[in-house]
């Protein structure tokens, strides 16, 4: 019997739930009055001079077209919170973050210098 209910009424609980597990986050950003997805700032600079790779100005929204592959060898991009970007929403908040440039074997990746307050910073680099 109870088989039975749960082949007939189990679709329909299964909705139920999604959409009110997909309102829930809906409601979230509704009330933050912000997108809770992090953003990815691509790098458009040389990852072999550090203090390109630490320059805010080279890190913004518009893609880069490297082939961003988590190598950890050369700097390509960064995921971050959506408030740790400027006003205008299209790269670094300086008085957020700093970024240092640190020695792999193929040139620099970047790194948060200490004393830098991001909700996230997780770099995606390349080879």
């Amino acid at each position: 019997m109870l088989t039975k209910f749960f082949y007939d009424y189990g679709f329909m609980m299964l909705g139920g739930a999604m959409i009110i597990g997909f309102s829930a986050f809906k409601g979230a950003e509704a009330y933050t009055g912000k997108s809770l997805a992090p953003v990815t700032v691509y790098f458009h600079g040389n990852p072999t001079i550090p203090s390109e790779v630490e320059n805010l100005s080279k890190w913004d929204t518009s893609p880069n077209g490297k082939s961003c592959n988590n190598r950890d060898e050369l700097a390509c991009a960064v995921k971050v919170d959506p408030t740790d970007l400027d006003s205008a929403g299209t790269s670094f908040d300086s008085s957020k973050i700093t970024i240092e440039a640190t020695s792999t074997s193929s040139g620099y990746i970047p790194s948060l210098e200490s004393g830098s307050t991001p909700m996230q910073f997780d770099p995606i680099n390349r080879n």
